[in-house]
């Protein structure tokens, strides 16, 4: 009788380790579920970075364009700054919905 206690008593150990080992792998600080969060963080980030590389490349190309082509930097004083040429009238329109409406 002694020998079968035993051998259940070492299954039962097993058996308990292996659902501990488990729920670890699954549930703990560095298991299963933390590694898909930071995987899907990770893949946020990457977006991020490549919009942001995009972004800085626009912004590289609108300044070799305002460097290299007069016109492209008078039309950014105009609409900017509000600079008009001593032959032109510049009309200044209130903006859609920020007029005070009378009761």
């Amino acid at each position: 009788m002694g020998g079968g206690t035993g051998r259940w008593l070492l299954w039962i150990g097993g058996g308990a380790a292996v659902v501990y080992m488990s729920w670890n792998l699954v549930f703990s600080d560095h298991g299963y579920l933390v590694y898909r969060q930071e995987a899907e963080q990770l893949q946020q980030l990457e977006s991020e970075v490549e919009a942001l590389k995009a972004g800085r490349e626009r912004l590289a190309r609108e300044v070799l364009r305002l460097r290299n082509d007069p016109d492209a930097l008078e039309e950014l004083i105009h609409r900017e700054l509000g600079y008009v040429h001593p032959d032109e009238y510049m009309l200044i329109m209130p903006e859609h919905g920020k007029q005070e409406k009378k009761p």
